[in-house]
C-alpha cells in the first residue's frame, strides 16, 4: 500500500462535479494558452499551501464545513478543489491581462491573490484556534522558521557546488526544496514531539527503519525522513534544470506538482499543529 490511509471518494454527484469542473478549467486553461515559465511555479505555492489549509479545516478537531461541504475538501477530493480555485482565477486574470493587452502580470498577480487567500484563511484559522482555546503557535512557528533555515543551507549548498543549476532554475528550485523540507520538519515535529501518526505509509517506513536505529532514544526517528525530503528534492533540482531550459511549459509544470505535493501536506500539519494547545 502507497496511498494515504483515510483517502475517501465523495459522493457521487460530487464525483462528477469535480471532474467535470477541473476538465473544463483544464481546457479552457489549454485553449488560451497563458504564459507558463518557471515563476508559476512560485506563482502556484501559494494555493498549493491553501489546499493544505482547505484540507486541515476538514479534519478534527475543527470540523469546519457543513455537512454539503464537507466533501468538497477531504482527500483526495481536495486537490481537484484546489486546483478548480486556482485554475478559475488564472483564468480571469488571463482573460483580464489580454483585454488589457498586457500578459505579462499574469503570473504576478496569480501568486499574490493566492497570497492573499492563504494569509486570510490563516488569520482565520488562528483566531478559530484561540477562541476554541487550543492554539498553540510554538510548533507550527518552530517547524516554518526551521525549515526555511534549513531550505536556506541545501540551496546555498547546491548553488555553491553547481551554481548553473542555481541559475536556471533560480525561480522555481528553492520553492521546490523549501515545500519538501518543510513537509519533512513538520512531519518529522508531528512524530516526534507531537505523538501525531503518521498516515502515508512510505513516510511511516522510513521512520520507523530510523526507530530501529541506536539514534532514536537521542534524537527521534523524524530526522531520517528530512534527510530523506532534502536528498529527493536537491535531486529533482539538479536533474531537472536542463529540462526546465529546453521545455519551460512542461518542465515547469512538472515542478509546480511536485512544489504542491510536498508543500500541501506540510501546511495540513502546520494547520494542525495550530490546534494542538
Amino acid at each position: 500500500m502507497v496511498l494515504p490511509s483515510g483517502l475517501t471518494l465523495p459522493p457521487l454527484p460530487y464525483v462528477v462535479l469535480l471532474v467535470g469542473a477541473t476538465l473544463l478549467v483544464g481546457a479552457l486553461l489549454v485553449a488560451i494558452e497563458p504564459l507558463v515559465d518557471q515563476r508559476i511555479v512560485t506563482a502556484l505555492a501559494p494555493w498549493a499551501a491553501l489546499g493544505g489549509v482547505l484540507h486541515a479545516l476538514s479534519q478534527p478537531p475543527i470540523y469546519l464545513y457543513t455537512p454539503a461541504l464537507d466533501p468538497l475538501f477531504r482527500a483526495p477530493a481536495v486537490y481537484l478543489t484546489t486546483f478548480v480555485l486556482a485554475g478559475t482565477v488564472w483564468l480571469l486574470l488571463s482573460l483580464l491581462g489580454v483585454r488589457r493587452g498586457s500578459d505579462t502580470t499574469i503570473t504576478r498577480n496569480l501568486g499574490l491573490v493566492g497570497t492573499a487567500i492563504l494569509t486570510v484563511m490563516l488569520v482565520l484559522t488562528a483566531i478559530t484556534a484561540l477562541r476554541s482555546g487550543l492554539l498553540d503557535p510554538v510548533w507550527p512557528t518552530a517547524a516554518f522558521i526551521g525549515s526555511l533555515v534549513v531550505s536556506g543551507v541545501v540551496v546555498l549548498a547546491i548553488a555553491l557546488w553547481r551554481t548553473p543549476v542555481m541559475i536556471r532554475s533560480r525561480y522555481a528550485a528553492p520553492v521546490v526544496i523549501f515545500a519538501h523540507v518543510f513537509d519533512g520538519v513538520s512531519t518529522a515535529i508531528g512524530t516526534d514531539v507531537l505523538g501525531v501518526g503518521e498516515r502515508s505509509p512510505i513516510p511511516r517506513a522510513i521512520m520507523d527503519f530510523a526507530g530501529t536505529l541506536p539514534t532514536a532514544s537521542t534524537i527521534g526517528s523524524g530526522w531520517l525522513f528530512v534527510v530523506v525530503k532534502i536528498v529527493v528534492a536537491s535531486a529533482v533540482v539538479v536533474l531537472m534544470h536542463q529540462y526546465l531550459e529546453d521545455e519551460p511549459v512542461e518542465g515547469s509544470l512538472i515542478l509546480a506538482f511536485i512544489t504542491a505535493v510536498g508543500l500541501g501536506p506540510a501546511t495540513n500539519n502546520f494547520v494542525l499543529f495550530l490546534f494542538a494547545g
